[in-house]
């Protein structure tokens, strides 16, 4: 790029973006910034994890870190998983869970599991050869329970904040882990 046709090129980036694009098109819809609107939806606020009767293969991540994925609209089941990383890359970590019923918007309580996973880092399969770039999680998945201790469902605020407890196995198999994840996430099973 030629530095002096910068200059130019800053003045017309900044024309489009202050006109809303080229003529005859049209402009995306501004969304208000999760910030300024008080409440960050699908964000994790705060995380913790403990488990006995496995090796982390890594540290445990920070709330921040954290990427959630799923949820419940307060006519199906949750579903939701909070992750970091990449399925296939070292930094992976994830606990996901479903629960059997339906939680409805605002409600509180215990809630079991249809399943309770949590990716424990990954590694190369088996079958293929020491120098393959493939990887997998490595998974423990069982049942257990989901406490609800708060559930904000308005327009304006939305929060769960809540507790994950399980016995998780390896591939089905082997000693368990027991699991305890606690979160505090701005989501909600839909509006009240």
């Amino acid at each position: 790029m030629n530095l002096k046709q910068a200059p130019i090129g800053l003045s017309a980036l900044m024309l489009l973006c202050a006109c809303g694009g080229p003529p005859g098109e049209a402009s995306a819809p501004v969304r208000e910034a999760a910030s300024e609107a008080g409440m960050p939806y699908g964000t994790a606020n705060a995380f913790s994890f403990e488990q006995t009767g496995a090796v982390m293969s890594r540290a445990v991540p920070d709330a921040s870190e954290l990427t959630l994925s799923g949820g419940c609209d307060g006519t199906t089941p949750i579903s939701l998983s909070l992750f970091v990383g990449e399925p296939i890359d070292d930094s992976w970590f994830n606990v996901a869970f479903d629960t059997e019923a339906v939680v409805a918007p605002g409600e509180t309580g215990v809630f079991p599991l249809v399943e309770m996973d949590w990716d424990n880092g990954v590694t190369r399969p088996e079958n293929l050869p020491a120098d393959t770039a493939v990887r997998v999680p490595v998974r423990y998945s069982g049942k257990g329970t989901l406490t609800l201790e708060t559930h904000e469902a308005s327009t304006n605020n939305r929060r769960m904040i809540g507790m994950l407890e399980g016995s998780l196995q390896q591939d089905g198999e082997g000693p368990a882990a027991s699991v305890t994840a606690r979160f505090d996430v701005n989501l909600s099973c839909g509006v009240k």
